[in-house]
C-alpha cells in the first residue's frame, strides 16, 4: 500500500509541476515583422524595447520584465516587441523595408532601430510606445525602474478604445 501511495504521490507532483508552468503568465514578445498584420486584426498600442545582444542593461531590463507581475497581467492590452537593433534581417514595418547598415567591419544597426529611436544618439535599451497609427506616444532611452515600468503600463491601460480607432 505504501508503494502505491509513493507512485500516486510522484504522479501528483508531476501534475502540479505541469500545471504550475501553465498557470504562470508568460511574456512572449511579438516579432516586429508580424506587427502590421496583427494591427490589421486588432489595433493596440505597440510597446517596443530596442536592445542588443551585448547590452547588459538590456538583458537586465528583459529579466525585470519577466519578473514584473503587472507586465504579465497587462500584456494582453498591447503588443510587446523586443527588437535587436543590430538585426541583419530585412524588416518590413509599416509598409517600408528596413535593412542593416554597417558602421564598421563587424558592427552596424538596422535602419528600423534608428527610425524608432528618433533623432539623436542611439541608446540601449530604448523604450518606444506607438499608437495604432504608429505615432510615438512615449520614448525613453535607458532602463526603466520597476516603478517607472508600472507607470508606463498604467498609462497604456488608460489609452481608451476611441484613441485607438483609425480616423
Amino acid at each position: 500500500m505504501i508503494a502505491g501511495l509513493g507512485k500516486n504521490y510522484a504522479v501528483l507532483l508531476a501534475l502540479i509541476g505541469l500545471f504550475s508552468s501553465f498557470c504562470k503568465a508568460q511574456i512572449n514578445p511579438v516579432d516586429i515583422a508580424k506587427v502590421d498584420s496583427l494591427m490589421e486584426q486588432q489595433a493596440k498600442p505597440i510597446l517596443i524595447l530596442l536592445s542588443t545582444d551585448w547590452c547588459q542593461y538590456c538583458q537586465m531590463q528583459k529579466n525585470q520584465i519577466r519578473k514584473h507581475k503587472d507586465f504579465a497581467l497587462k500584456a494582453t492590452s498591447f503588443y510587446y516587441v523586443e527588437f535587436n537593433a543590430e538585426s541583419k534581417d530585412n524588416v518590413l514595418f509599416q509598409g517600408k523595408n528596413y535593412t542593416f547598415k554597417p558602421t564598421g567591419k563587424n558592427t552596424g544597426t538596422n535602419e528600423l532601430a534608428r527610425a524608432l529611436n528618433g533623432p539623436g544618439t542611439l541608446a540601449f535599451p530604448t523604450w518606444v510606445l506607438l499608437d495604432n497609427n504608429y505615432q510615438t506616444l512615449f520614448r525613453h532611452g535607458g532602463v526603466l525602474t520597476p516603478i517607472q515600468l508600472k507607470e508606463l503600463l498604467d498609462a497604456i491601460g488608460n489609452i481608451s478604445v476611441s484613441d485607438l480607432q483609425t480616423p
